[in-house]
């Protein structure tokens, strides 16, 4: 059930690569994986991989590798069936990365929403969308099929202390 596939092709509006939102030339690679939490470690070291071979600073590519961890521990953890499977992607050029993490979904669940604030401190979950939040200069999260996608794109060079754009369908 495990399949990958990274390559380095150009991702323009010339591209006959078919992406969800191409980008200039960079990377892009994409993985459909067991739901499990095992895979997580596999597919972060993969993803650090090509932010390393792109050349990304350490920075940079820690909070991209936070929040892909973040976006599919969700996905495992919260929208997929037991035997399911996650979809992920990661998409990289010299300014910007983004990542896309969708699940299956589960009967009778709904798209969550991105966080205004916290839950409370004494709360031991509910903080993994609110981290990409605050780690990606852009995010949203929408109902694909019966599943959520996560979508986050991160700028080489981080905008000044503001908070990430919200998207929320």
């Amino acid at each position: 059930m495990l399949s990958y596939t990274a390559d380095k092709v150009p991702m323009n509006a010339s591209s006959q690569q078919v992406l969800r939102d191409p980008m200039t030339h960079g990377v892009h690679s994409s993985l459909r994986v067991p739901a499990d939490l095992t895979v997580v470690g596999f597919v972060r070291s993969a993803f650090a991989c090509v932010l390393t071979r792109e050349g990304w600073p350490t920075e940079g590519a820690g909070r991209v590798l936070l929040a892909s961890t973040e976006a599919m521990t969700n996905a495992i953890e919260h929208g997929s069936p037991l035997g399911g499977a996650i979809g992920v992607e990661i998409s990289v050029t010299h300014d910007a990365t983004r990542i896309a993490v969708s699940d299956e979904g589960r009967p009778g669940a709904t798209t969550p929403r991105l966080p205004a604030s916290p839950p409370p401190p004494t709360s031991p979950r509910g903080r993994g969308l609110l981290i990409i939040s605050r780690l990606a200069d852009e995010v949203a999260v929408t109902a694909e099929g019966d599943g959520t996608l996560v979508t986050a794109t991160f700028l080489r060079e981080r905008r000044s202390a503001t908070r990430a754009t919200r998207r929320a369908a």
